[in-house]
């Protein structure tokens, strides 16, 4: 005879070994993940993993095999490697979450993989393209010809070539941030992963411009007013127009 009152209760952390691991991805997606700065994406990913078939079975149930099928059957749908590698990690996250805050007794099937050889796809060689002599000119010339109409690549050139910021960094700039304190974009401790603000030096060029695209704004609206889309459009125009046509704008 066993007594049921040693039996898991359904919602404890020993019950998470014989439930679905669906459980645990979205216990996982309710609980961590919003305390995360790209908490959108994460939440997105988590909902696909959970629809996985590997994610009906149980903890207990579960082999490095399972996962082993899943990162072959992403590399056929030809997922990139980050996007694999992106997968595999998060899988590993909620398994450690398990593992260390939860005191569920497993093991971790992620770790295993990335012991073998290939077992966890790389990301492949970084570009080295960089601006050549005479492009920065050029693309200036560009930018500031009479028939361009759209102003606000002016201040978002010199900027990335100032900051090393990507795009979408520059883009999410507010007004505030620029008017805090000249010479510098000051980004709130809020936004960056740290207790104190992020201070970034700008060239007199790049900050003047950025203030002037901050004119008549509210401290809390955006200084640039486009989209990924609109940004990555204009720059194909510019680029062309300067005589550049492979300079990515994570290039710059």
């Amino acid at each position: 005879w066993k007594d049921p009152r040693l039996d898991p209760k359904p919602g404890s952390s020993r019950g998470f070994i014989d439930r679905p691991f669906r459980d645990a991805i979205e216990d996982y997606r309710d609980k961590i993940t919003p305390e995360k700065k790209g908490a959108a994406q994460e939440v997105a990913m988590l909902n696909m993993l959970a629809r996985e078939d590997f994610a009906s079975k149980t903890l207990r149930e579960l082999t490095v095999d399972d996962f082993v099928t899943y990162r072959d059957a992403r590399k056929e749908a030809k997922k990139s490697a980050s996007t694999i590698r992106n997968n595999m990690n998060t899988i590993s996250a909620v398994y450690e979450w398990l593992i260390h805050e939860k005191a569920v007794q497993t093991s971790n099937p992620i770790a295993s993989i990335r012991k073998r050889r290939r077992g966890i796809p790389q990301p492949g060689a970084g570009r080295d393209r960089r601006l050549r002599e005479g492009e920065e000119e050029r693309i200036w010339a560009a930018l500031t010809g009479d028939s361009w109409q759209n102003r606000q690549w002016q201040a978002l050139f010199p900027v990335l070539l100032d900051t090393g910021m990507r795009a979408g960094e520059v883009r999410s700039i507010l007004a505030g941030w620029v008017r805090r304190e000249p010479g510098f974009i000051v980004i709130p401790e809020e936004e960056v992963k740290g207790t104190e603000h992020r201070y970034v030096a700008l060239s007199d060029r790049a900050y003047n411009l950025l203030l002037q695209q901050a004119e008549g704004e509210a401290d809390d609206a955006t200084v640039f007013k486009m989209t990924k889309d609109s940004a990555d459009h204009e720059w194909q125009k510019i680029r062309e127009a300067a005589g550049c046509p492979d300079l990515r704008i994570h290039d710059l």
